[in-house]
């Protein structure tokens, strides 16, 4: 099964125009730099840095949705299950794949993105560091953002649903719960905050309130939540 994932991947259009799409963001705003010169030596790689931050994320949930959904779209579980018809172990597998896939796109987009950086830096005289920590924290926010959609899609049994669901819990069900004192202090999102500024050394946004080991725990928890939703849906319902 592993192998019909790495091929699926490879030759599916989505997540070619997802990494594409990454690819071309962070290489953008290097391209405008060659023209246009900012007035702050470290706009080179915060430009970029930001652009790989929030596409990533976007990309995330989307790829994360639809690694699983389509399979519903497309009326394809059936065939997959006769692969592998332990269930659980075809959801861990699926899912392994698209993480090391992730994993391994967002190395690379970001990697040239910073050379890309680089180079136009340097023919302003400006150098701009490598910034593997911030690879980091952002490759691991998009993988916890690509881990709920695809929980979402085994659970929805729906691409289209399963990234709604996730936008909509980043842009309405967050904020909602950040309004209730204490209980917005436990989201994912400050969880993810206090992550980050771990990661990052630097403070995050929105500010973090968690100490690094609180977040662990409170993210595992909700994370574990909607992973073990998700299987078990999966494993039960009638496909």
């Amino acid at each position: 099964m592993k192998t019909a994932e790495i091929y699926k991947l490879r030759t599916h259009r989505k997540p070619l125009l997802s990494a594409a799409a990454l690819l071309v963001g962070v290489l953008a705003p290097s391209v405008v730099l060659i023209w246009y010169t900012p007035d702050e030596p470290t706009a080179y790689g915060d430009v970029f840095v930001s652009t790989f931050e929030v596409l990533s994320l976007i990309l995330a949930i989307v790829f994360g949705g639809w690694l699983l959904g389509t399979e519903y779209r497309q009326d394809t579980v059936k065939g997959l299950l006769s692969t592998e018809p332990r269930r659980l172990r075809a959801l861990a597998t699926k899912g392994v794949v698209g993480a090391a896939a992730m994993t391994s796109v967002m190395a690379a987009t970001f990697s040239i993105g910073w050379a890309a950086a680089r180079v136009v830096g340097s023919m302003n005289d400006v150098t701009v560091p490598w910034e593997g920590r911030s690879l980091v924290a952002f490759s691991v926010t998009a993988l916890i953002a690509a881990t709920v959609a695809y929980s979402l899609s085994a659970i929805t049994r729906s691409d289209t649903f399963a990234m709604v669901g996730t936008v909509a819990l980043v842009l309405v069900v967050e904020p909602l719960l950040n309004l209730i004192p204490k209980i917005g202090d436990y989201t994912i999102g400050s969880t993810i905050a206090s992550l980050e500024q771990w990661m990052t050394g630097e403070a995050a946004e929105p500010v973090a309130v968690l100490s690094t080991g609180t977040a662990t725990v409170t993210l595992a928890v909700w994370l574990a939540g909607f992973v073990a939703t998700g299987a078990a849906l999966f494993a039960t319902r009638d496909v």
